[in-house]
């Protein structure tokens, strides 16, 4: 049985809005009150009421009635499927498409009743459009993993239909018996042969489905050679420009994406589309902004009347799987209908879109896809990223590339160009080759500009460590350039002006911290100061003094690093109070220690000693030297980049697995509150290879063997680089960005995206340099020169002096964070960091063409369609099979409704009634 609903509404949709009646009919029914109760101000209460509400409210109906409302009968008979229209509101919908061919260009002029449709012979275009089927068809075998026999062969008779009928539009045409010829050979033959093929063999299936994609590949390049010959009888028809062709394509020409999208929803026939799909589905119009599906319009019994407009597309991605993901309910809910998409299908941001669909086809929910632009690449030069390091030491060379999209004709000269304000860095000349994406290298000092900055902040008590450098990108205009927006990139780096020190300690030569200080030594970032016992003849110990190779003698020195890696040295080699300088550069200064263990057990001398303190470990047990079989990692340091060795989290387990295992350990074990990060499997036992704890301010990790090097055999510096580079960046506190006096602060990154927060670090001391704990400390936001937060910041427990913070999400704008203590005088917070937020550079603008492929890719996994934007009215006949209910709409004037002319007539007929009652008439 057929259900049936009907909603009634009552709308206004005469030449009064609804406030004017229903204002109107509150005013004159007010007055006929006023006037009614004075007639009967000497009746009984009741009738003093009763009668002018009669009349009042009579009065009021029939001024509602004439004010030309009416009622809106909105009856929906069965059951209605869900169909979402996603319009792609990207940057790139708003550019137009003079690239395209003029075949289809005519097409969709006279879609759009732009030319009358005899104002040339389509013939070719539409063999063109057959052949576009065809490959469609071929795409669908493709992907069709589970099709039968049965289905092959439907595919195989569609495509040689589709043949057939390219061949007749071809011949209408008055091609020549050449090309009829070879377009038999190469297509008309071979499908007619495919489609009366009986499946025998157990293998002529997939036979079948090859050929069908073979050919596929060859009706795609038919359509370009017939696209090609129109072109040359179009142009001619289109020469002069008093020619309606021509004035007709030049309106084309200047006609952005969206337009042409809004003409076919809501343009052109009564109903236009969107009107009709309303009639027979439960119809969402929704605009793919960014990441997010935003409701532009559903029809209601309240309001069903179609939108005027769509939305201007400001995007600045285009991301055709998240927000069509999140409306139809995710991956759980099960949901049928079907999904029409119109876009150029420049997919630049979020999921994969073709997996998507495959989920939502499994779902019965058909993706149709409507390609709307060109498919032909543009003329275009544009930058599409710069890429180089993110800090640099100043007085070294900033390396990189700079990767092109050059869509322009080849023999083009051009420069790539990167600045500092006006000042040129950099500059390279160019020719264009048209091979879309190229790679240009780049290699420039920074050093002139980075002393510059550095000299224009002297004297104002506040120390740099890192310059940041905001640099634009350029290539420079060519004729013909379709966007030349698209030409200007950004390049951000931080120009370090104080390479972090190392300072390397071992009580003899050993072949791992001489590997150390050579990969520290070859690290831009690292300036290494190594020290070994006995390398100088005639002394036993340590050189001291202020040589590179010397121990310093001065605490402030050794405060001076920011990582200490110290190797098994003898307790005798020490003097005066050099352990304790290093236990306070631990504790206090915040600085951090690496301790390798040797083979010699020299580390349990320390008992007893400032440094005693600091070793996260104990030894209780006897070192190992047999039967270590590999290195594992903890559920701890699995998590923890300073030890993935390899980006995917099972092959990062089997490197480690593979590692050359340690000829010994020392056997030590951590002590409460360490934690192990690295194990040794020693037969069926586990035993710490690699410790970790905080100390005071700073950090101290403990390895138990002393032969990583080895971990160089057959592959050199792949992983023992990596993993002490990876090692000395986590344990050694990062640098600050700026520092005076009393402050270090840091903000992170020097870009962020809109929504991001940004983590603020600070490190506070006195006067003395000696790290204050127990302040208030607050950090002032501001954006684009305004104060917008305040920020409390937290201290770090047994940190020394550094507190942390985050800010809420962070809105687009130039950002700057100041400090704020009662600790410290406010004359005296100098110190203030940048930033800056913006969107993520996606390309959006870049690509300028319509990527048929991926449209198509998403169509055919989900089982639905792809069409071309001069197609989209075949979308009314691919959808109707989808649904089974249908929605009827009518109006009824409200002067010519029984159920409120009624009511009116029996107002007054009971106020006629009472009036006689009580003597009145």
């Amino acid at each position: 049985m057929t259900s049936e609903r009907v909603e009634t509404t009552l709308r206004f949709v005469g030449d009064w809005p609804a406030w004017v009646g229903i204002t109107g009919a509150v005013i004159l029914g007010g007055a006929a009150w006023l006037l009614y109760r004075r007639d009967v101000r000497l009746h009984r209460r009741g009738m003093r009421f009763l009668l002018p509400l009669l009349r009042a409210l009579a009065v009021a109906m029939i001024f509602l009635m004439l004010s030309g409302p009416v009622l809106h009968h909105r009856k929906t008979i069965g059951e209605l499927s869900k169909l979402l229209l996603f319009v792609d509101s990207s940057r790139s919908m708003s550019l137009t498409d003079s690239s395209m061919s003029i075949g289809r260009k005519i097409l969709i002029l006279q879609r759009m009743g732009l030319l009358a449709p005899d104002a040339l012979k389509m013939d070719l275009p539409h063999a063109s459009e057959a052949l576009a089927d065809a490959q469609t068809i071929s795409e669908k075998a493709k992907l069709a993993t589970t099709a039968d026999d049965a289905a092959v062969k439907k595919s195989a008779d569609d495509f040689a239909a589709k043949i057939v009928a390219a061949r007749e539009l071809i011949a209408s045409a008055g091609s020549a018996n050449d090309q009829l010829d070879r377009f038999g050979k190469e297509l008309g033959a071979p499908s007619k042969e495919i489609a009366a093929r009986e499946f025998k063999k157990i293998d002529d299936r997939s036979r079948t489905t090859q050929d069908l994609v073979r050919f596929g590949e060859v009706a795609r390049r038919w359509q370009d050679e017939l696209e090609t010959a129109f072109q040359k009888t179009a142009n001619d028809a289109a020469a002069g420009d008093l020619s309606p062709l021509h004035t007709a394509l030049q309106k084309f020409d200047a006609m952005p994406r969206t337009q042409r999208v809004q003409s076919i929803l809501l343009e052109g026939g009564t109903p236009p589309l969107l009107g009709k799909v309303a009639e027979t589905y439960d119809v969402q119009l929704l605009s793919l902004d960014d990441a997010e599906a935003k409701k532009l319009w559903q029809p209601t019994a309240k309001n069903s009347a179609l939108p005027t407009t769509l939305p201007k597309p400001v995007g600045e991605v285009t991301d055709l799987a998240t927000g069509v993901k999140s409306s139809t309910g995710g991956q759980e809910k099960a949901q049928s209908g079907a999904i029409v998409v119109f876009t150029d299908g420049q997919h630049n941001d979020g999921d994969s879109p073709v997996e998507v669909a495959k989920i939502l086809g499994a779902r019965q929910m058909p993706i149709f896809t409507v390609g709307i632009g060109s498919q032909i690449r543009p003329r275009d030069l544009a930058v599409v990223k710069a890429e180089g390091p993110d800090a640099v030491f100043y007085q070294d060379r900033v390396r990189g590339q700079v990767t092109l999209k050059d869509d322009m004709p080849a023999g083009m000269p051009f420069k790539v160009t990167i600045q500092d304000g006006d000042k040129t860095l950099w500059e390279q000349a160019v020719t264009s080759d048209g091979t879309q994406l190229r790679k240009v290298p780049f290699d420039f000092t920074v050093k002139e500009l980075v002393e510059e900055k550095l000299a224009a902040s002297k004297g104002s008590g506040v120390q740099l460590s890192g310059v940041p450098l905001d640099l634009k990108v350029t290539v420079s205009q060519v004729e013909g350039d379709r966007e030349p927006s698209n030409n200007f990139g950004s390049l951000r780096l931080r120009a370090v002006t104080q390479k972090r020190k190392i300072l390397i300690i071992d009580g003899r030569p050993r072949w791992e911290s001489r590997y150390l200080r050579n990969l520290f030594d070859r690290d831009e970032q690292w300036d290494v100061t190594a020290v070994t016992a006995g390398v100088k003849l005639g002394e036993p110990g340590f050189s001291r003094g202020t040589k590179p190779d010397d121990l310093p003698t001065d605490p402030a020195i050794i405060n001076s690093f920011d990582l200490i890696i110290l190797g098994e040295t003898p307790r005798a080699l020490w003097k005066g109070d050099e352990l304790k300088w290093i236990s306070d550069f631990v504790s206090k200064r915040g600085g951090a220690l690496i301790l390798i263990d040797g083979p010699r057990a020299r580390f349990k001398e320390y008992a007893e000693t400032p440094l005693a303190p600091l070793f996260p470990v104990e030894w209780k047990t006897p070192a190992v030297r047999e039967n270590i079989t590999k290195l594992t990692l903890t559920d701890r340091s699995a998590t923890l980049a300073a030890f993935a060795l390899a980006a995917d989290r099972g092959q990062n387990a089997e490197v480690w697995a593979k590692l050359l295992p340690p000829h010994w350990l020392s056997g030590a074990t951590p002590l409460p509150g360490a934690e192990h990060l690295l194990d040794a499997e020693v037969g069926s036992a586990k035993i710490p290879a690699v410790v970790y704890r905080p100390f005071g301010a700073g950090k101290v990790l403990y390895q138990a063997f002393d032969d990583s090097w080895r971990w160089r055999y057959e592959v050199g510096d792949l992983y023992h680089v990596k993993y002490w580079n990876q090692i000395a960046n986590w344990v050694a506190e990062l640098p600050f960005a700026v520092r005076d006096k009393f402050i270090s602060l840091d903000a992170g990154a020097l870009t962020y995206r809109p929504g991001d927060s940004a983590d603020i670090r600070v490190r506070l001391r006195d006067g003395d340099g000696k790290p204050v704990s127990n302040a208030s400390v607050e950090a002032a936001l501001y954006r684009d020169g305004s104060k917008v937060a305040g920020i409390r910041l937290t201290a770090d427990d047994n940190a020394g002096g550094l507190f942390h913070g985050k800010t809420a999400a962070l809105e687009p704008g130039n950002y700057e964070i100041g400090i704020e203590s009662a600790a410290i005088p406010e004359s005296e917070l100098k110190a203030r960091t940048t930033f800056k937020v913006e969107p993520r550079e996606t390309g959006e603008l870049t690509l300028l063409n319509l990527n048929e492929d991926l449209l198509r890719q998403m169509s055919s996994a989900s089982g639905g369609q792809y069409l071309r934007e001069e197609n989209a009215g075949k979308l009314l006949d691919l959808l109707a099979p989808l649904s089974s209910g249908k929605v009827i709409e009518s109006e009824t004037p409200l002067w010519q409704s029984y159920w409120w002319f009624l009511p009116i007539v029996a107002l007054l007929t009971v106020e006629w009634i009472v009036r006689k009652r009580v003597g009145l008439l």
